[in-house]
């Protein structure tokens, strides 16, 4: 029997990669779970670094409604709105509801998860007008204060 050191490897890197990819969620799910206030620190730290098909994991987890110690008009919402040159401040007084119902809306948001992984990865504007529901909101606000 001959069989190759390096093609043993290999193959058993390859199986171990399919077991890892294939438990992922559950993986997820049991760090939410069993570690919930590390989980909570890690995705709301924008530079945490994360292996590619956890962050996916995550984030597709967020977008199904795992929504684990996320509250993103806390944590994304600031970031997006810094991206078209607004900030909470910008709301006065008498704008209150306006912006309760702009953290409402990314509270309950359908694509948090993509919103979560583009915030991480520092998506421009012109990304956001793709997916983010108040990006016509904020791009008038912003450009309202901004000459």
């Amino acid at each position: 029997m001959n069989i190759r050191i390096d093609c043993l490897v290999a193959g058993m890197q390859r199986v171990s990669d399919f077991f890892y990819k294939s438990s992922l969620s559950k993986v997820v799910l049991d760090i939410q779970e069993g570690s919930t206030e590390t989980y909570r620190k890690m995705i709301q730290d924008a530079d945490f670094k994360l292996e590619a098909d956890f962050e996916r994991e995550v984030a597709r987890q967020l977008s199904s409604g795992g929504r684990w110690g996320l509250i993103p008009a806390e944590t994304l919402m600031p970031v997006m709105m810094s991206r078209f040159g607004v900030s909470r401040n910008d709301f006065s007084n008498t704008e209150s509801s306006q912006l309760e119902a702009l953290e409402e809306a990314c509270n309950n948001c359908p694509v948090v998860g993509i919103c979560w992984k583009s915030m991480r990865s520092g998506a421009s504007v012109a990304e956001a007008r793709n997916f983010c529901p108040s990006a016509k909101f904020f791009e008038r606000l912003g450009k309202v204060l901004i000459p």
